[in-house]
């Protein structure tokens, strides 16, 4: 769940880019819109596929630690047809194995000979799900906005420390703020306070770092997709929970 900030500055908009060009042509009316999602997960790191609309299938492209693309696809499958998932029980979650034992989860990871064949495959298992809008166009809320820059602001800003950085992949976490921390107790958060400002703060005694800089919300996203959204379905919320998640490109 999490990796370097200078991994992240640039493996993120190395990955957003195969995307985009994949994607290629005019978004049309019809266009299933994806939201593009930063995440660090069991040694993956890259950006999760959201489509606008249910899904039993996930997908995330992204780099390995041994710097390859890998294309990761999670399908969830309930093993009690018709009945809403139950995660949480007196508001105590469920362990693995009491959720293991209601449904099946089936990650499989494919390793592909280069970052334009993986991003083209990602975009194909996305088609796949929804063939009767084979559009794509990728969708960049407000908060999102930036992002990719505010990684590098914040890398220049401590490259001297090159601190962890954790994505957990979930929709508004920049909202949330992404926490950061080094390796002698040092700590601080990039995160997004609308309606468009991006905060860094970190605490390095005797150092310590406070900024903020906005970002133009009203034009095209500077991340290079689509404005727009619409209510995207968090399935994390539903499907899958922090905790389900181990390993860390660094430790």
């Amino acid at each position: 769940m999490s990796a370097r900030l200078s991994e992240a500055t640039a493996v993120l908009p190395h990955v957003r880019n195969h995307l985009v060009a994949a994607a290629n042509g005019p978004a049309q009316a019809t266009a299933v819109e994806v939201l593009l999602l930063p995440i660090c997960e069991d040694g993956l790191l890259g950006y999760e596929l959201v489509p606008d609309r249910e899904s039993h299938t996930y997908v995330i492209l992204g780099r390995n630690l041994q710097g390859e693309p890998v294309l990761r696809t999670t399908s969830y499958g309930s093993r009690r047809v018709g009945r809403a998932e139950l995660v949480t029980v007196n508001g105590h979650l469920l362990s693995r194995a009491q959720r293991a034992s209601r449904y099946s989860v089936q990650p499989r990871d494919f390793l592909l000979p280069d970052w334009t064949t993986a991003a083209e495959s990602a975009l194909t298992q996305l088609r796949a799900l929804f063939e009767d809008r084979p559009r794509l166009t990728f969708a960049s809320p407000e908060k999102s906005r930036g992002f990719e820059h505010a990684l590098s602001i914040a890398d220049s800003r401590l490259s001297r420390w090159d601190p962890i950085i954790r994505f957990f992949g979930i929709p508004n976490e920049a909202d949330l703020g992404f926490t950061l921390s080094g390796g002698n107790g040092e700590e601080g958060t990039l995160a997004f306070r609308p309606p468009d400002v991006w905060t860094l703060r970190w605490n390095a005694p005797p150092d310590v770092i406070n900024e903020s800089w906005s970002v133009v919300v009203g034009s095209a996203a500077a991340d290079g997709v689509a404005g727009s959204r619409r209510n995207l379905p968090d399935r994390r919320r539903r499907n899958r929970r922090a905790s389900d998640r181990g390993g860390s490109m660094s430790s």
